[in-house]
C-alpha cells in the first residue's frame, strides 16, 4: 500500500506544482494577511504584557491557520476533478484499495500544509522586524509546535474531504468551502483575538478546530508550554479530523 500512495502522491505533487499560480496563492494570501494586518493593527494591542499575545504573536499563527485550512477547498476540488475524469472508476478495477487511494491524495495537501505554517513562521521571524514589527520568538518546544501543527493539517484534510463529499459541483464546493472557511476563522478568534470576544462568543468558538489550535501556538509562543501542556488541545483537534473524516467517509461518494 505504501508503494501506492507514494506514487499517487508524486503524481498530485507534480500536478500542484505545475500550477504555480493556485500554489503561490495558498502561500501569499497567508502572508499578505500576516503583513498587512500587523502593520495596520499593531497599536490596538497596546504596550506588551506578561502571558498576553502581542500584534506577531497573534496574527502569525492566526493566519498561518486561515491558510492552512483555505486549502480544504483545494481538496475538495481535486477530489471533485477526479471524479469528474472517471479517475477513482479505473483505479478500483485495479488492485488498490480506497485507502490507499485516499491517503495518496491527501499527502501532498498536507505536506503543503507543513510548508505553509513553516513559511508563515519565516515570515515572523525573518520578516516582520524589517517592517518594524516585534521578532516571534519560537521559543524552546518546537516539536510541540509541529505536534499542533500536524493535527491542526489533518483536521484541515479531513474538512476538504467533508466538502468533497457534501458538494457535487465546484461552484457547491466554493460557496460551501468559503463560509465554513472564514465563520470558522472568524469564530475560532483568526480575525478578533477571542480574549476581545464576548464570553458567550469565546465559548461558540470551541466548536471549532481554529480555536483550539491558535490557543495551543499560543501558549508555547507567548507562555513557553510545553507539549505536555498543550495535548488537550492536540487532542480535541484530532477529535475534529476523526469527526470530519468519519462523516465524510459515509457520505463520499467514489462515481
Amino acid at each position: 500500500m505504501l508503494q501506492t500512495v507514494l506514487a499517487i502522491t508524486r503524481k498530485d505533487l507534480k500536478i500542484l506544482w505545475k500550477d504555480p499560480r493556485g500554489l503561490g496563492s495558498l502561500f501569499l494570501m497567508p502572508i499578505m494577511f500576516i503583513v498587512v494586518m500587523t502593520m495596520a493593527l499593531g497599536r490596538l494591542f497596546g504596550p506588551e504584557k506578561p502571558g498576553v499575545p502581542n500584534v506577531v504573536q497573534h496574527n502569525v499563527p492566526a493566519w498561518a491557520l486561515f491558510g492552512l485550512f483555505f486549502i480544504s477547498q483545494q481538496i475538495a476540488s481535486s477530489l471533485l476533478e477526479e471524479k469528474k475524469l472517471g479517475t477513482f472508476r479505473r483505479l478500483q478495477v485495479a488492485p488498490i484499495s480506497r485507502t490507499a487511494l485516499l491517503l495518496g491524495k491527501l499527502v501532498p495537501f498536507f505536506l503543503v500544509n507543513l510548508a505553509q505554517v513553516a513559511t508563515m513562521f519565516a515570515v515572523g521571524v525573518l520578516l516582520l522586524p524589517m517592517l518594524g514589527a516585534p521578532r516571534l520568538a519560537i521559543g524552546s518546544h518546537p516539536f510541540a509546535l509541529l505536534a499542533i501543527t500536524v493535527a491542526a493539517s489533518l483536521s484541515a484534510s479531513g474538512l476538504g474531504l467533508l466538502m468533497a463529499a457534501l458538494a457535487k459541483t465546484a461552484e457547491q464546493i466554493g460557496g460551501l468551502g468559503s463560509m465554513l472557511v472564514v465563520t470558522m476563522a472568524a469564530l475560532g478568534g483568526v480575525m478578533v483575538p477571542r480574549i476581545a470576544m464576548p464570553r458567550s462568543m469565546q465559548t461558540v468558538g470551541l466548536l471549532t478546530p481554529h480555536a483550539w489550535a491558535l490557543t495551543a501556538y499560543q501558549d508555547v509562543l507567548v507562555r513557553g508550554a510545553g507539549l505536555a501542556t498543550v495535548l488537550p488541545a492536540i487532542a480535541a483537534l484530532l477529535g475534529f479530523a476523526s469527526l470530519f473524516f468519519a462523516v465524510a467517509l459515509v457520505r463520499f461518494r467514489w462515481d
